[in-house]
């Protein structure tokens, strides 16, 4: 059985990185994440078995991937931060608002449930709206899951497109710019800051937060910028690696077979996100107006996309991480611990 599960994980790991080298060749952006997401997905097409992927390489490439994001929160942008709460509330009520609008017309114009509808339009995490959808009666979680994978496909495909081509400045090709070396006489000095990543996954793991693999390390990275302690940037080949863990883990949980025999859901899935991707762009430009952030940040900070992607996308394009983590955590606690006791009270009723 062990071998068995080796052979699985190089297979599906030859797939990935022959995807990840061909978007890299082709300078598509984000390559090492959208490159390991499409080569899960024709590894999942192709083959009658679903691949398996250990879970710790999906956890350690999260773990690397919030200290990278989390290393950009210092004082300076700590009180930034604290001014823009009042934004960050009005987007995202403004956000939820609107995603239950879609969910509503989708279930006029298709016959599901309004439970299914909500649900599937909610730009929460995937595998967090089935959960929910589970508690609730008259909810399809079929149909959640399908609108739910839509959405995402729709999102992490056309944002970072839309980012590096549309409105970033700094194009890159999906690369970093190597970091800069550390005198290796300070090697004692910056070891908590890195160290401190992974103690932050553990402990969110206690706690039990949501996606504690990566708000745990942003936490706990932040924690040590802000007490003093250096945390050198990730040298670019493991920023890539930690992607390819993600994007690999992520592109294994979308079937194409949720995808088929939808039909007439399936047009309002993907019309929805796309309804909700360029609200949201209108969002970042009504921001831009009110505060200091450019279009590039205000467009990841808002956009209905995972916290991992939207970060890593700001990492890459010079963006202010900072601010696009704390829109998208805000978001993400909003609708991981307010929305799910809101709308099981309400379709209890």
């Amino acid at each position: 059985m062990f071998e068995i599960k080796i052979q699985s994980t190089f297979s599906i790991l030859l797939y990935t990185v022959s995807a990840g080298l061909l978007f890299s060749f082709l300078r598509i952006p984000l390559p090492w994440m959208l490159g390991p997401i499409t080569g899960a997905l024709i590894y999942n097409t192709v083959n009658s078995s679903r691949a398996d992927w250990p879970v710790a390489l999906r956890n350690l490439g999260l773990i690397v991937m919030g200290y990278s994001m989390g290393r950009t929160i210092t004082a300076e942008t700590a009180n930034h931060i604290l001014t823009e709460l009042p934004a960050m509330f009005s987007v995202t009520m403004l956000t939820l608002l609107f995603s239950a609008g879609i969910g509503y017309i989708t279930h006029r114009r298709t016959g599901i449930s309004l439970a299914s509808g909500v649900l599937g339009s909610m730009p929460g995490g995937l595998m967090q709206m089935v959960y929910l959808a589970e508690e609730i009666k008259g909810v399809d979680l079929t149909v959640v899951t399908l609108m739910q994978t839509s959405r995402i496909l729709v999102v992490i495909f056309i944002i970072p497109f839309a980012a590096t081509y549309g409105i970033s400045t700094h194009v890159s090709g999906g690369m970093l710019v190597p970091p800069t070396a550390i005198d290796s006489g300070l090697s004692y000095y910056i070891l908590p800051g890195i160290v401190i990543a992974p103690v932050g996954a553990w402990l969110a793991c206690r706690l039990k937060l949501p996606t504690p693999y990566l708000l745990g390390p942003i936490i706990g990275t932040a924690v040590a910028v802000l007490g003093g302690f250096p945390a050198p940037p990730a040298p670019r080949e493991v920023l890539n690696m930690a992607q390819l863990f993600f994007g690999t883990s992520m592109g294994i949980g979308i079937t194409m077979g949720s995808l088929k025999g939808a039909g007439k859901i399936l047009r309002y899935a993907i019309g929805g996100a796309l309804l909700l991707v360029s609200f949201t762009f209108l969002l970042s430009c009504c921001l831009t107006l009110f505060t200091s952030a450019t279009l590039l940040t205000t467009f990841l900070s808002t956009a209905p996309g995972g916290m991992t992607e939207m970060g890593v996308t700001a990492i890459i394009l010079h963006s202010d991480t900072a601010s696009v983590v704390a829109y998208q955590s805000f978001r993400l606690f909003s609708i991981l611990l307010a929305v799910p006791a809101l709308l099981k009270r309400w379709f209890k009723r």
